[in-house]
């Protein structure tokens, strides 16, 4: 028997309706697995001590069968991790309240948005939907600091609390995949993210718990799986961060192939601080 991480993270399409200029997402357009596919393989995972899944993309509520997807792995009381972009998320705003765990959704300025010039308004929207509702989805707010937002940290601070978050999560900006054409516009160094976010950390800890992910606690951290059933991991020297395709999530062997790659610290911690998960 096979024995899978506990949290898988799945890019259930990569398939987006915006185009970030540090998204680290993958090239558009690969092929998605079938829902009879996802059937056997969230089945596979139940047998094989998976207890919580991400979905992730691209944007996932993109899919058709997205409320299909939501529904299956209720059957097997999967924890659901959903990261969304927010633009979509009231045409599933019911099926997210009722199911999903933790819901994560990007702010990377505290007036405007990377995505498109609704993007902060959605999301804005979407945590006041969640004011006080209980129970609720624990809140996650991801901010990937570049050279554009690293004097914003504050403010972004300052507007989040205001509503029902429960972890702000700041992201070191990685150069990986379309990201890299772009690394010299919006990379900060070590010690100006380190300055930054120990600022907004110490100003904000008391309204909410505060992560913050450097690029080496991110490397060899994920056991990912792509859109169309490839699995990869994202082995990051400090200058690039690439997607090391380690085989198809079918094979017999894939677990053993894993392991030769993860860290199981970085695995563990990264997500203990993301999703507040305790295994």
């Amino acid at each position: 028997m096979k024995t899978f991480p506990e949290i898988i993270t799945f890019r259930i399409t990569s398939r987006c309706n915006n185009d970030c200029t540090y998204c680290y997402g993958p090239q558009k357009n690969i092929k998605e697995l079938h829902f009879l596919k996802l059937q056997k393989l969230f089945h596979i995972f139940s047998i094989n001590g998976v207890k919580a899944i991400t979905l992730t993309g691209g944007e996932p509520l993109i899919r058709d069968d997205f409320e299909n997807i939501i529904r299956e792995l209720k059957k097997y009381n999967f924890k659901i991790f959903l990261d969304t972009n927010g633009d979509l998320f009231f045409t599933y705003q019911n099926l997210i309240a009722k199911n999903i765990d933790v819901l994560g959704l990007p702010i990377d300025f505290p007036n405007n948005s990377y995505r498109n010039k609704n993007n902060l308004n959605n999301i804005l929207k979407t945590l006041n939907f969640f004011k006080d509702k209980f129970p609720k989805p624990i809140i996650r707010i991801g901010t990937v600091v570049t050279q554009n937002n690293i004097n914003k940290l504050e403010k972004i601070g300052d507007l989040l609390k205001d509503y029902s978050v429960d972890i702000w999560k700041i992201y070191e900006f990685i150069p990986q995949n379309n990201a890299v054409k772009n690394k010299s516009l919006l990379e900060v160094s070590p010690e100006q993210f380190n300055e930054a976010t120990q600022k907004a950390k110490n100003k904000f800890l008391k309204y909410f718990k505060i992560a913050i992910s450097k690029r080496e606690d991110r490397t060899n951290a994920y056991f990912f799986v792509a859109s169309n059933g490839n699995v990869f991991m994202p082995v990051d020297d400090l200058d690039i961060c690439r997607e090391v395709i380690i085989g198809d999530i079918f094979d017999d062997d894939i677990i053993e192939k894993w392991r030769t790659y993860i860290s199981e610290n970085n695995y563990t911690d990264n997500a203990k601080v993301t999703y507040n998960y305790k295994f």
